[in-house]
């Protein structure tokens, strides 16, 4: 295999387990995936969410608190579409969460990540913010 082949696997596998990690809340392991320099880039953010989270740390401590407000959180995979580069991976999922107080959150994604010496270095994520917005109010009741 060459290491272009290799890279595009180790890649799809790290999209896998990132999806994995999250609807088990895992987000000790979850946070192994990610760069030190590693950005979200939300394009199309709902009010009062930025539109990127920047810096491992800053990207942890987020998807701490937003996961803490979950009873529970599914991601469907719906297709996975490797770069010819090899460092990127674009996704298509469906999102289902409880919010804690009996909300249920819905939401379709596109997602494209960029990959840093097997790492999450960037995050793109595109989804209908008005849907968001139940999430992004339950944190600012917290």
């Amino acid at each position: 295999m060459t290491d272009l082949h290799t890279n595009r696997a180790r890649n799809l596998e790290t999209v896998r387990i990132f999806f994995e990690l999250m609807q088990r809340k895992d987000i000790d392991s979850w946070s192994d995936l990610w760069a030190e320099n590693g950005r979200i880039i939300v394009f199309y953010p709902p009010a009062g969410f930025g539109d990127s989270i920047d810096g491992k740390a800053a990207i942890v401590a987020a998807f701490r608190e937003l996961f803490g407000n979950f009873e529970s959180f599914e991601s469907e995979l719906t297709a996975i579409y490797p770069a010819a580069d090899a460092e990127a991976v674009v996704v298509e999922y469906r999102n289902r969460a409880m919010i804690k107080g009996g909300t249920e959150y819905t939401n379709s994604n596109i997602a494209v990540f960029r990959f840093e010496n097997g790492l999450i270095s960037a995050y793109h994520d595109y989804f209908d913010p008005r849907r968001f917005q139940v999430v992004v109010d339950a944190l600012a009741k917290n």
